[in-house]
């Protein structure tokens, strides 16, 4: 099993638990977070271990149509840790993002190139309940106050506080915006802001990139917020190789995964069929363990991906799948290591729900 202690936050998605799911105020997902409960070797031929009934062929009947099953899963839990610093009420602020050279993957970025937006959000909730409810995947949009951003032209590595728009684009006057840094109208007991930069538009399906928390302070002088490699932190473990392998024909591209029947998600939560937005599958030189080593890469060190994203239902065939020169998805071969994954696009953490290897029948 591979930990990682301390590293820049892995959620590249966290505007989706920022603005909800799918425009929803209080139904976003829960699956996230939390601990992985895995499962028992399947040692059954048709059975699916982690739901009631069978759905199709089981991880290692060698069928071209088989479930989604715990025991087919990796298993995956993390623990957000955030750091709130203290900011003087009822000022303008300065936000400072020049310092960050690492995103929440460890990988280098360029504090103005790769930075779209810089956004600030205000929420209804004490530090300690906003990192409970983050690290439960549980944190629907009606604890969110306002929502506010800032497009930098990928040039500008700082702003003020009265330089922020309202989502929607429109610009916000310093009238507007002074009210809610009022201590006495937020309590900093119960509310806390978040100041994130990303890639693209977090409310567009942009990718979050960094992430300080801030608290309204009445004794503290401090009118700026700076953000480093370390602003937000992350404890994480990912288990790829006490899975069983889920055993396919090889080179068959019609191969079919429903995922109907399972009950837990690799972080050990309810699996809510529905939520499931795309289905990928991955080829890889490295093995299981060694892809456990790099499971920060695992996007970025993939020979090829193909995905589907317009998906109807809780199943899904395989060649449907389309690499990005829009090739389909051939089958698998015993060469390397093929993953499948499902994940759940409106999820704060992008980490899979599911994630098995693929293994041609002997």
């Amino acid at each position: 099993m591979m930990r990682h202690k301390s590293l820049p936050l892995f959620l590249s998605v966290i505007s989706l638990a920022l603005f909800g799911c799918s425009g929803s105020s209080d139904t976003t997902p829960n699956g996230s977070g939390g601990s992985a409960t895995g499962g028992s070797a399947n040692s059954g031929a048709g059975t699916n271990q982690a739901g009631t009934g069978t759905s199709g062929g089981s991880g290692n009947s060698c069928s071209a149509n088989f479930s989604a099953t715990v025991a087919n899963n990796y298993k995956f839990t993390s623990t957000i840790t955030l750091t709130p610093i203290a900011v003087k009420p009822d000022s303008e602020l300065t936000f400072d993002w020049s310092a960050v050279t690492k995103d929440f993957l460890d990988h280098a970025m360029d504090p103005a190139k790769d930075v779209d937006f810089a956004n600030l959000l205000l929420w209804s909730l004490s530090e300690e309940e906003l990192q409970t409810r983050l690290n439960a995947d549980d944190l629907p949009t009606k604890y969110l106050v306002v929502p506010a951003k800032l497009p930098t032209s990928q040039k500008a590595t700082s702003a003020g506080l009265f330089d922020f728009q309202a989502a929607s684009g429109q610009p916000l006057s310093k009238e507007e915006i002074l009210p809610y840094m009022s201590a006495t109208t937020y309590p900093p007991a119960t509310n806390t802001y978040t100041f994130i930069v990303s890639t693209g538009d977090v409310t567009a399906g942009g990718r979050s990139r960094m992430i300080q928390s801030m608290k309204l302070d009445p004794a503290s002088t401090n009118t700026k917020l700076t953000l480093t490699n370390d602003s937000t932190k992350l404890e994480y473990e990912a288990d790829l190789h006490s899975l069983t392998p889920t055993v396919v024909p090889a080179g068959t591209a019609d191969l079919k995964i429903s995922w109907e029947d399972i009950l837990k998600n690799a972080m050990g939560n309810t699996f809510q069929p529905t939520q499931i937005t795309e289905v990928r599958v991955a080829h890889y030189t490295q093995t299981a363990a060694e892809l456990e080593q790099k499971f920060l890469d695992l996007e970025l060190i993939a020979e090829n991906t193909w995905r589907n994203t317009d998906l109807a239902g809780t199943d899904a065939s395989l060649s449907t799948l389309k690499d990005d020169a829009g090739q389909a998805f051939p089958g698998v071969s015993a060469s390397g290591t093929w993953m499948l994954g499902l994940v759940c696009g409106a999820c704060r953490n992008p980490a899979p729900w599911y994630l098995t290897v693929l293994k041609p029948c002997q």
